[in-house]
């Protein structure tokens, strides 16, 4: 009888340190999972933005090289989209053209070089005037630029 009046309580113990023990655990996996949701959606809305600095881009180029006429201005402009996916993105297009560069692949000997830039923001979740959008509102942004010459 002696022996088991020093063993009370041992089970108790026991069964404390494995319930901190799963707790700790579960707590650990939680943060797992929620960093996990976290990165997937900046990855989806990091996709959204590429596609609309891409958008931007094509736009561009479809204005600045227009099939069957001359050569468009190169001139910087802002786009909003207004279509389903990429809506609220803004995007930013800056150009600059260098003209006059050698080039003896072409049969006037000289081209002109276009720099083109797309800056595409596309906001996660929108902030209406007055709240505290400091907490809750965040961005992706992703920027894509391209070299196009002239053929002639």
């Amino acid at each position: 009888m002696q022996s088991l009046k020093k063993q009370a309580g041992s089970m108790l113990m026991s069964a404390l340190f494995i319930a901190i023990l799963m707790l700790a655990l579960g707590l650990a996996l939680v943060n797992i999972l929620s960093s996990s949701a976290h990165n997937n959606a900046v990855e989806y809305y990091g996709a959204r933005a590429f596609l609309a600095a891409q958008s931007g881009i094509e736009q561009k180029l479809v204005k600045l090289f227009p099939v069957g006429a001359t050569i468009g201005s190169c001139l910087d402009e802002t786009l909003t989209f207004n279509t389903p996916y990429l809506l609220n993105c803004t995007v930013a297009l800056t150009c600059t053209s260098t003209g006059g560069i050698s080039d003896p692949s072409v049969p006037s000997g000289s081209v002109t070089v276009f720099r083109l830039s797309s800056s595409a923001t596309c906001p996660i979740n929108s902030c209406s005037a007055g709240d505290d959008c400091r907490k809750d509102f965040w961005q992706t942004q992703r920027t894509i630029s391209v070299e196009a010459k002239t053929l002639n």
